[in-house]
This record gives C-alpha cells, sequence and structure tokens, in this order.
C-alpha cells in the first residue's frame, strides 16, 4: 500500500513538472504594443508570459539604454532600486506570481534579465 502511494506521488510530481515545462516553453512571437496593452492588467493568462522566450532570444539585449527598453516594454508596472519590473500574471502552473526584472546599471544600460516568482 505505501509503495502504491510513494509510486502515485512520484508520478503527480512528475506530471506536474511535464505541465510547467510545456507550459513555460510554449511562446509566441513578441509583440510591442500588445505587450504594452498589459500594463497593470492583473490577467490570469496574460500574453506576456508566451512572449518572454521571444523577447529574450531576438529583442531584449544587455547594453540596450533604458530608453530603448521603455520604447519597446512601455513603462514597467514597478521599479526596484535600479531594476524596473514588469508582471506576467500568475504562473502556469501553481498559485505563484510571475514577474520579468531587468537589472540597468549607473550608466542604465541593461545588465540582466529574468523571470522570478513569488
Amino acid at each position: 500500500m505505501r509503495r502504491r502511494a510513494g509510486i502515485g506521488a512520484v508520478l503527480f510530481l512528475l506530471t506536474g513538472l511535464g505541465v510547467y515545462v510545456v507550459a513555460t516553453t510554449q511562446k509566441s512571437a513578441f509583440d510591442s504594443e500588445q505587450w504594452k496593452a498589459q500594463r497593470a492588467s492583473g490577467a490570469d493568462k496574460n500574453p506576456r508570459v508566451g512572449m518572454v522566450v521571444a523577447l529574450k532570444q531576438h529583442h531584449l539585449k544587455e547594453g540596450m539604454s533604458r530608453d530603448e527598453v521603455r520604447t519597446l516594454l512601455g513603462e514597467p508596472e514597478q521599479r526596484r532600486g535600479t531594476s524596473e519590473v514588469y508582471e506576467l500574471g500568475v504562473s502556469p502552473v501553481g498559485v505563484s506570481y510571475e514577474y520579468f526584472i531587468i537589472d540597468f546599471d549607473a550608466q542604465d544600460r541593461v545588465t540582466r534579465f529574468r523571470v522570478t516568482r513569488s
């Protein structure tokens, strides 16, 4: 009986991991206007999350100026020190909220960007 419960738990975790991988790797083309239109939308199924891969691969680059980023993404929802934060909405799996954070140096140039969850 314990073995069956253990196998069930492992299968449940693997299924959850699979759903997470599929959900976070599904990508759509980046659309600057659609991204900007989602500002402070609070949408559970925010289309920004699907654009992150294309944004990181083809549009946002280290060394870009803060003005270039704002032209591309619009105003951020939050500012944290030298970082700007764009909301991605509720995580495709679980109840955490996701954010796209862009870090800038003293010359207002992009040094790093990443997705975080809270």
